[in-house]
């Protein structure tokens, strides 16, 4: 892409297009109400209008391209980007070497996992990081939570 097409939106954090742009104002400047269970009443969400968005998108494409260096976590958001788009491809390659469908998805889940944890600096994942995963795994197949099986 060239410069002409990019800005830096800082609202976001990293570099977008007016395509960009406008698909995040389309999902996320929708001003509404939510429910606040407290009154148990549905009160306006203070929020950013899509006008206001569209403003300042509009300001940022007035202005020419200025260069930005992009925070690590940003980064790693990118990057974990990038490796999404290879899971239908991972994902078949997977298969290929034997492993049914869903083995072959938790295993490229573990390794976006592990992309992560590397590309944020994180230690692996924690005994407890790990039992949560299993009881959660445990729950999506419709299973009892392990946690809360009597024994016999």
């Amino acid at each position: 892409m060239s410069e002409q097409e990019l800005r830096y939106w800082d609202r976001l954090g990293f570099y977008i297009t007016r395509a960009d742009a406008d698909e995040f104002i389309s999902k996320a400047g929708n001003i509404g109400a939510v429910l606040d269970e407290d009154l148990e009443e549905f009160t306006p969400r203070s929020g950013v209008s899509q006008d206001s968005l569209r403003k300042e998108v509009n300001a940022l494409f007035e202005k020419p391209f200025v260069e930005v260096s992009l925070s690590s976590e940003n980064n790693a958001i990118l990057i974990a980007l990038e490796f999404e788009k290879t899971r239908p491809a991972r994902v078949k390659e997977l298969k290929k070497e034997g492993f049914t469908t869903e083995e072959a998805k938790e295993m490229f889940k573990q390794e976006l996992d592990v992309l992560v944890r590397d590309s944020l600096g994180l230690p692996d994942e924690t005994p407890m990081e790990k039992e949560y995963r299993e009881r959660a795994v445990a729950i999506q197949e419709g299973n009892p939570d392990p946690a809360f099986e009597e024994e016999e």
